[in-house]
């Protein structure tokens, strides 16, 4: 009895185990149906290329921190994305250190001055005395020589005596001559001192006016200010920079902020290898703000990188190429609301701003003109040769630098190029600059007015103050007979020349004249230049097309009729091949090698190996999912290794 109950709970089992095989077996195919899958297509395909990127304005200036010399402490700046205009105030810096220079430098000018004017008086007085005693010398050697007439008429030692005195008074005359020219020489050595000793002392106020002056930085162009972040501490890796605010200590040469103009804007994207293979620059792109996600505006591509790169910090390892596109401004500021006069206003400002010779325009991933890298290798050097020409103590940069690069003893000798006219002698100085304003249009002057010019300015550089203005008249003289005027630059600055260190104009104040224009402003605009207003009073509109928001980007690549498709996610490489899965009757796929006639990211344009109509594996079905390995040997990723483009 127990046998039996024993067999027949075996058969059971058994049974229950075959039972339960054959309806995993009946499952099987319905497993596999959890593979993804597609159906293949014919018809019609238009390629598209899609990428997502950011809006960026076309032109950027960088403002850097000035080198003073000194602390750079900034005591205001602009607000973080207010809109300013030209010429507004956009960084200023303490000038406390450079005003207590300025008036140190003014101080050992006004010193020189007195000293040289004690050096004169004594000069003066000396000469008079020398001409008191050289005419009492001579009157000696008059009267011993009438005393020499009447030896016929004397007692013979008498006569000789007479001849000893008149040889003793000659000696005496010359003896006196030599030591008034060596007095006189040396008075106007030890005056010549004084005078290069003021020459230097202007030259330093000037750098310092010149300082003075690069302590406040105006914005060149309309356009959004953009603070940049404080780099002069020292921060850990992944720790949050602070922005630059008021109060906060700079480095020279640090970039502080980015005026960037939103009168013309581009978007900047990346796009694949296989997308980059079919695209070209010129072809006509469709943009989506997200900001305005109700409209979609045209767009081209305007430029395009040559090598692709990765952002490690993205989450995305893959490399890509970045593309830029260009923006119809038109249609996209009338797409936001903006009134006809205010697209024009706003286009007049991107021409303005375009005249500037700013970056507009420019390739950013073209290489550098031949004359440029050419320039690279012995550009130091030249650089420091046209350093006196370029504003002497530095210039306000439009760009990434430029703020009183010399230092050093080669910035004395370079700001003694920039300042021609701090010479003592104004008259020299006026009279020069006359003479290169002549210079400048010389070419009505006849050859012997030029070699007349050419000797009389040569004169000039040893003559007197009282033959300097003989010199001045006839060289003037000479100008106006050939029909030669001064010129608008240097020759405009002579009449403040002229007068320099004369009766006429304080020396400081032309000093003052001829440094105020670092950067291309005047002292006025600087007076004048306040802080752009906060960001919260801008227009809606500004406020929709700030740079940094994000795009979609559509672009129509190719249109193919009638051919064969799939989507790139169901063709996979394998041993050299490109194959697709295709699901058989009984539920399994089968691989199946294929020829592709045109590849994106997204679609595969196949000529041969399927028919409209299967059903095709959109990831590999040879995958085993308990390890996460593939059975087959070759590469079954989709996409894999495959060429830019056929």
């Amino acid at each position: 009895m127990k046998k039996a109950i024993f067999r027949t709970l075996g058969l059971a089992i058994l049974l229950a185990g075959c039972w339960y095989g054959y309806r995993y077996y009946k499952q099987m195919p319905a497993r596999q149906d959890l593979i993804p899958t597609a159906k293949v297509q014919r018809g019609d395909v238009v390629i598209r290329a899609f990428s997502r990127g950011e809006l960026r304005a076309v032109r950027t200036v960088t403002l850097t921190a000035p080198n003073l010399f000194g602390t750079v402490q900034v005591t205001d700046l602009a607000p973080m994305g207010s809109l300013a205009k030209e010429k507004d105030l956009i960084v200023e810096y303490d000038d406390s250190e450079r005003q207590s220079s300025l008036e140190e430098e003014r101080l050992s000018v006004q010193s020189d001055d007195e000293q040289i004017k004690k050096a004169k008086a004594d000069l003066a007085i000396t000469q008079s005395q020398d001409a008191v005693t050289l005419l009492k010398t001579r009157y000696n050697v008059r009267r011993a020589e009438l005393d020499v007439q009447r030896n016929p008429t004397i007692a013979e030692i008498d006569g000789k005596k007479n001849i000893l005195t008149l040889e003793q008074q000659k000696r005496a005359l010359l003896e006196l001559e030599s030591d008034i020219k060596s007095r006189q020489e040396q008075a106007d050595s030890q005056l010549a001192v004084l005078r290069e000793h003021r020459n230097r002392s202007l030259i330093d106020v000037q750098r310092e006016l010149q300082r003075v002056a690069l302590c406040k930085t105006l914005a060149p162009i309309t356009g959004l200010v953009a603070t940049k972040q404080n780099r002069a501490g020292h921060f850990n890796f992944g720790q949050q920079m602070p922005d630059i605010r008021e109060g906060d200590t700079l480095q020279p040469g640090m970039p502080v902020a980015d005026i960037l103009d939103l009168s013309e804007v581009e978007v900047w994207a990346k796009v694949g290898e296989l997308d980059r293979a079919n695209l070209k620059e010129g072809q006509e792109a469709t943009l989506q703000l997200d900001a305005i996600p109700d409209k979609r505006f045209s767009g081209r591509i305007k430029a395009m990188s040559g090598t692709a790169t990765s952002d490690v910090f993205s989450g995305d390892p893959s490399k890509k190429f970045d593309v830029i596109f260009s923006v119809d401004m038109r249609q996209l500021l009338a797409g936001v609301g903006m009134k006809p006069s205010g697209i024009a206003r706003i286009m007049a400002t991107a021409e303005a701003n375009a005249r500037k010779g700013l970056n507009a325009g420019v390739n950013p991933f073209a290489p550098p003109p031949a004359e440029v890298a050419a320039d690279d290798s012995g550009g130091r050097g030249r650089r420091g040769s046209d350093a006196g020409a370029a504003a002497g103590a530095g210039t306000q940069a439009r760009g990434p630098s430029g703020s009183d690069a010399q230092g050093g003893g080669g910035r004395r000798s370079s700001d003694a190029g920039a300042a021609a006219g701090a010479d003592t002698q104004g008259r020299q100085d006026g009279a020069e600059a006359q003479g290169r304003g002549g210079r400048a249009g010389s070419g009505t002057m006849s050859g012997e007015d030029r070699d007349k010019m050419t000797g009389l300015r040569q004169k000039l550089q040893a003559a007197s103050p009282e033959e300097r203005d003989k010199l001045q008249k006839e060289m003037t003289d000479l100008m106006a007979k050939a029909g030669v005027t001064a010129g608008q630059g240097r020759g405009g600055d002579a009449q403040a020349g002229a007068s320099f260190g004369g009766a006429g104009m304080d020396p400081i104040a032309a000093m003052l004249r001829r440094a105020a224009n670092v950067g291309g402003y005047t002292e006025a605009d600087r007076k004048n230049a306040r802080v752009p207003l906060p960001p919260e009073q801008d227009s809606q509109v500004q406020v929709l097309l700030r740079p940094g928001l994000l795009a979609d980007v559509e672009i129509q690549v190719e249109k193919l009729p009638d051919v064969i498709h799939v989507p790139a996610q169901a063709v996979f490489q394998k041993n050299g091949q490109f194959l697709v899965y295709v699901r058989n009757k009984n539920g399994k796929f089968e691989p199946r090698p294929v020829q592709l006639v045109k590849q994106s990211e997204s679609m595969m344009v196949i000529s041969s190996g399927v028919q409209a109509g299967e059903i095709v594996a959109m990831a590999d079905p040879t995958a085993d999912k308990k390890n996460g390995e593939k059975k087959s040997t070759g590469s079954g990723n989709a996409m894999g290794g495959m060429a830019g483009g056929k």
